[in-house]
């Protein structure tokens, strides 16, 4: 999978996490496979990469090709970022080399409850300036932590119902906890959320110039 992130005519860098027209989500048919606690949702010709966590991911392209959807997240690269702690713009590590904790961008009203589950990639400290800028709903409500860790906590995803044709999802784009063991065998997921532990207010380099 490329690291490289693509730039615009006018500078502008997409964020690594984001999709692209291009990458249209894979047309598979769906399946019920026999499993030792009841029936998990599968791809009727199943890859190695398909289940990650014991949940079925959803299939997409990682070409990067079309138009950008700021709307959506490509799932493997966003789940990319999760799993190795990469910055969701850039997908460099956004862990601070000198002590170690992970630079996080979030809206004030997730940050507010302290440790907690979220869906945003940590997004590393030179980043986070032009991610601010480039996102009206940031510049209202940005806060900058750095995490002292993070585990996967679950994921959001469409649930089907068992034993049925799986055509249409009984829910869609539902949080579900990798605790559901059965929501989990039961789901085709489009995001892997966190939870984040010892959630620390940070200053950016920005912040730190505007106050001098």
């Amino acid at each position: 999978m490329s690291l490289v992130t693509k730039v615009s005519e006018t500078g502008f860098r997409y964020p690594y996490v984001i999709g692209w027209t291009g990458e249209a989500v894979e047309e598979h048919a769906l399946r019920w496979r026999p499993h030792r606690d009841g029936e998990r949702l599968s791809y009727a010709v199943e890859r190695r990469t398909d289940v990650a966590f014991g949940v079925l991911r959803l299939r997409q392209g990682q070409s990067m090709m079309g138009k950008p959807d700021f709307t959506t997240v490509n799932t493997r690269r966003q789940w990319r970022c999760m799993d190795k702690l990469l910055c969701q713009v850039c997908a460099q590590s956004a862990v601070d080399p000198d002590t170690g904790r992970t630079w996080w961008l979030l809206s004030s009203s997730e940050g507010a409850a302290g440790d907690g589950f979220t869906n945003a990639p940590p997004t590393c400290r030179t980043c986070i300036p032009e991610a601010i800028s480039q996102c009206s709903h940031l510049r209202r409500n940005a806060a900058v932590f750095t995490v002292g860790a993070s585990w996967p906590y679950g994921v959001r995803g469409d649930v089907f119902l068992p034993y049925l044709p799986p055509v249409v999802p009984f829910q869609e784009n539902a949080v579900v906890r990798f605790a559901d063991t059965e929501g989990i065998r039961h789901c085709i997921a489009r995001e892997l959320l966190v939870r984040l532990h010892d959630v620390q207010p940070a200053v950016t380099d920005r912040e730190t110039r505007r106050a001098a």
